[in-house]
């Protein structure tokens, strides 16, 4: 089971990456591929939050650019700035589409990591450690989005630390 956390209006969530679902009515709220999709279930454990939001909270819905136009899935990072959305294809929302949204952010991230790793090792190579050391800081920090290059980062810190 996906962990989708039903949203009260105002509530703040605090995640890397939040995927909000819209649902049409509480039967798709009861029967929806998203609640058992293995994938999105994986993405969850990888600092996704997975919120439901309420037909009552304007607000959000307002923020998230949806009208009547449901049910819809959407993407956002912590600021709230949306990264992606997937509608409603004759009335249902295309399971394997959610996912690929979020697989698809997830690689992009990953991608941006392994660019950030190669530059912290160029500036280890030519000395700059206290550059190496910030840049491999922040993909740290990034460790629950992109595990392997977290670890990769954490090893390549401990190395810096005993030079």
């Amino acid at each position: 089971m996906v962990p989708w956390e039903v949203l009260e209006p105002g509530t703040v969530v605090d995640a890397p990456l939040i995927l909000f679902w819209i649902p049409a009515s509480g039967d798709d709220l009861r029967r929806s591929g998203l609640l058992t999709s293995y994938d999105l279930t994986l993405f969850s454990s990888r600092c996704v939050a997975m919120r439901v939001v309420r037909f009552n909270d304007r607000v959000r819905l307002t923020s998230l650019g949806i009208g009547a136009d449901v049910p819809a899935a959407v993407l956002t990072n912590r600021s709230g700035d949306i990264l992606g959305r997937v509608e409603a294809k004759d009335g249902a929302l295309p399971v394997s589409e959610v996912e690929d949204l979020v697989r698809d952010e997830l690689d992009r991230r990953e991608a941006e990591a392994e660019a950030r790793l190669d530059r912290a090792r160029e500036h280890a190579e030519d000395g700059n450690d206290a550059a190496a050391s910030a840049i491999y800081r922040a993909v740290f920090e990034d460790r629950c989005i992109c595990p392997r290059q977290g670890r990769d980062a954490r090893r390549a810190l401990k190395k810096l630390a005993r030079k």
